[in-house]
């Protein structure tokens, strides 16, 4: 075939292959931002911008802190975070005889016993679970597994224990009912064997919450402040009262500390926010907060007064419901959504201003055409344009072509 042969063949195939072409990256331009001589454009988008305000929060509850006279071991009945009721023992304090590192490490290995027992405990298969019901726990073994690197990867160690121990129990639950694993009864048989010989001949007497039901926490969660970050502190808090209340030195109450009871499901915490951001907050409605520190967890929490002591303005905010897996930390971070905008997205860059209005230039039909903008909304580097319609100034429409640079741009300008 000669070379005019060939062309006259394939011409016609080449014109659409390039046509086609063209097309796509007519449409990659438009999608991505392009240039046009001097000038580089972008397709307007619709966004929604959500505004925070950032503080850090201190946490207020009715707590009472559980100790026993003199020294011995504790060992506790009732797991963390258990609600128990009024006189009900939630902890056993052995008078064992020892003191300083000699008492710590044996509270260390009952604590650790406690704990074996705990997990071989809630390990036990129901009578009758079939052979089927392995893969189920094989999966929550291999997910509860994922969950603890994760954990080690963020930084998150105070999650650790709790998946540990539900790790455990699934993957022995799951060796369980494929013969794969040692009978619990004699392990736990062995353990207790461990503890009374850890115990022999201590006398011992219970802790019990003489006040009222509640919810009990083992002594690793008691920070010292149970005295003086008091729902009845909350009264009279203002900025500079809880600066003093931040800058005092934790205390505990004599004798051994078991423990706490933590009274009531309401709880409050109490932050300072800017002036400016506080006319937009009122007492008594429900605000939604972020707590970064409790895995990203966003609690409803009403505002129950605001305290203004000069330029600085204090919000408390309470809660009524005690959620599951929150860590009460005394002070963390939380984030508080102060506003929402929904409109055009438009670069600093885009901005132009013409006969004393503000507005962009947009590129049409080889043209540069003016129009107007009404924000709602300036951000850091951008602003936010109302959308069109009923009461907006706003002439842009989506997926005009907006031009965020180019020299020497007026309203009619023409681009070959």
């Amino acid at each position: 075939m000669t070379r005019k042969a060939f062309l006259q063949k394939y011409a016609w195939r080449f014109a659409v292959t390039l046509a086609m072409l063209g097309l796509i990256v007519y449409t990659v331009a438009h999608a991505t931002g392009f240039a046009v001589g001097s000038i580089l454009t972008t397709p307007t988008r619709l966004i929604t911008d959500t505004q925070l305000t950032s503080s850090q929060a201190y946490l207020f509850r009715n707590e009472e802190v559980l100790t026993a006279e003199g020294v011995g071991l504790v060992d506790s009945l009732v797991e963390s975070g258990v609600k128990v009721g009024k006189n009900v023992s939630v902890a056993q304090v052995w008078s064992v005889g020892l003191s300083g590192e000699a008492l710590e490490t044996a509270q260390l290995t009952l604590n650790r016993i406690n704990r074996a027992l705990r997990i071989l405990e809630n390990s036990t298969v129901k009578p009758g679970t079939t052979v089927s019901q392995a893969e189920k726990y094989h999966a929550e073994a291999m997910a509860l597994y994922r969950e603890i690197g994760d954990a080690v990867r963020e930084g998150n160690l105070e999650k650790i224990p709790s998946l540990e121990e539900r790790f455990l129990i699934a993957l022995n639950r799951y060796a369980t009912l494929i013969g794969k694993n040692e009978s619990t009864e004699a392990m736990q048989s062995e353990l207790r064997g461990e503890k009374n010989a850890l115990l022999q001949g201590a006398s011992s007497y219970a802790v019990k919450s003489e006040r009222s039901s509640g919810i009990y926490y083992g002594a690793d969660f008691v920070d010292g402040y149970e005295g003086t970050f008091t729902v009845d502190a909350l009264q009279s808090l203002t900025p500079s009262r809880l600066d003093a209340l931040v800058e005092g030195d934790p205390a505990l109450p004599k004798g051994q500390t078991v423990g706490k009871m933590v009274y009531g499901y309401e709880w409050y915490a109490a932050l300072e926010l800017s002036p400016s951001v506080a006319e937009g907050f009122y007492v008594g409605r429900t605000y939604q907060i972020n707590f970064p520190d409790n895995e990203d967890r966003t609690l409803s929490l009403t505002l129950e007064r605001m305290s203004t002591e000069g330029d600085r303005v204090l919000a408390i905010f309470r809660s009524d419901e005690h959620p599951t897996d929150f860590v009460f930390y005394r002070v963390q971070t939380v984030e508080i959504t102060v506003g929402e905008s929904v409109g055009f997205y438009i670069p600093d860059a885009a901005l132009r201003e013409q006969n004393g209005v503000v507005g962009v230039y947009i590129f049409e039909e080889s043209t540069v055409r003016f129009r107007r903008i009404d924000i709602v909304y300036r951000g850091d580097g951008y602003s936010i344009a109302a959308l069109p319609g009923e009461g907006s100034l706003t002439e842009l429409q989506e997926n005009d072509i907006l031009i965020t640079s180019g020299k020497d741009l007026y309203e009619g300008k023409v681009y070959q």
